[in-house]
């Protein structure tokens, strides 16, 4: 492929893209086939997207694509013969699917995908039974990965859930700043903390001080479940309250250690008073103000109160924790900055470095 000019990079692309519409007209007309065949429930699956995304080893999004694509084309034979000739992308064939037949037109071929979606929305009509059917479909899937250091969220909510879920989020995400240095976190992320907060709060018997077991050996440190963590969140835990200690060889308990708390909570309120709030420079927040080993407990930070002050949730679990600046040791009493990591990734695929609150 070297060698080739921009123009050829493009009709190579074109190209592909005409085979995978080719494609997936032949998968979208089989599809169709096994509905009619009721291969799904004969494979003992509830649905055709169900049934696909197994079968296919595809994710549900692009099953219920695929599926809801399937049923519509039956009735625009039209544009699956576009779709077949690889004369359309998938995508527009899906979306050009959605305009009812008597307000498909030629010049809607020059619409972008957005655009085409867009006159689709105008012109739809809900009905009780669609309304119905939209709450039936609300789904919220988690998945981890394999050792849950990860995990993706995906879904789908109707058409009243989602305005409200998406306000709420959003709202809880404008109120997260920027970090020290003025990069701007991305709205993906903002709102990924936000809901974090939210369920944090919710939470039956929450408490800013919760007992957190960790299990310690020659290969590093898990928590229960076997999930492995790293300095960082180590660090969290101390900051964050009870720890128990258990150290174990090839999983075998060799001594469990006196659960104490980390940082007592005679001297958390003590710290709270003396500080007033958080001592970041210039930050007014008093929103769920926690204490914070300067020297890291890891590290070798005592617990004492010259080595603890006060932050706020944002500078101690995003700025601190989660971005890993450190406090810049050179200031005197009283003020607080941050160090920027000399190794530090850029912070989110999403985020936009400018100056000012956001």
């Amino acid at each position: 492929m070297r060698g080739l000019t921009p123009d050829q990079v493009e009709q190579e692309l074109l190209a592909d893209e005409a085979i995978i519409a080719a494609a997936r007209a032949r998968q979208v007309v089989n599809l169709a086939l096994a509905d009619q065949m009721q291969l799904p429930m004969a494979d003992g699956c509830r649905t055709l997207k169900e049934w696909a995304a197994g079968r296919l080893d595809i994710a549900p999004e692009t099953a219920y694509q695929l599926t809801s694509t399937a049923r519509r084309l039956i009735d625009a034979p039209d544009i699956a013969e576009q779709l077949a000739r690889g004369d359309i992308t998938f995508d527009r064939a899906d979306a050009m699917s959605r305009i009812p037949s008597e307000h498909r037109s030629q010049w809607q071929l020059g619409v972008d995908i957005q655009g085409l979606r867009r006159i689709a929305a105008r012109h739809r009509r809900l009905s009780r039974s669609d309304d119905h059917d939209s709450h039936a479909a609300m789904d919220l899937n988690m998945q981890p990965n394999l050792d849950e250091s990860r995990w993706s969220v995906w879904g789908e909510l109707d058409g009243y859930s989602g305005p409200v879920v998406n306000k709420v989020l959003t709202e809880k995400a404008d109120a997260i700043g920027p970090l020290p240095d003025g990069t701007r976190l991305g709205l993906g992320y903002r709102r990924a903390t936000a809901l974090t907060v939210l369920c944090e709060e919710s939470a039956p018997g929450y408490t800013s001080t919760p007992l957190i077991t960790v299990f310690v050996d020659d290969k590093g440190v898990e928590v229960p479940g076997g999930t492995p963590v790293g300095p960082e969140i180590l660090d969290k835990v101390a900051c964050a309250g009870s720890l128990e200690l258990i150290k174990t060889s090839e999983g075998r308990p060799l001594a469990v250690g006196r659960r104490s708390r980390v940082i007592s909570e005679r001297l958390r309120r003590f710290i709270l008073h003396r500080d007033g709030g958080c001592m970041s420079d210039g930050c007014p927040s008093r929103y769920r103000l926690e204490v914070h080993h300067v020297v890291p407990w890891s590290e070798g930070g005592p617990t004492d109160p010259e080595n603890l002050t006060t932050l706020c949730w944002f500078h101690h679990h995003v700025v601190v924790h989660g971005f890993g600046y450190r406090i810049d040791p050179s200031l005197g009493r009283g003020r607080l900055r941050f160090i920027r990591p000399s190794v530090h990734d850029p912070p989110h695929p999403d985020s936009e470095v400018g100056p000012g609150l956001l």
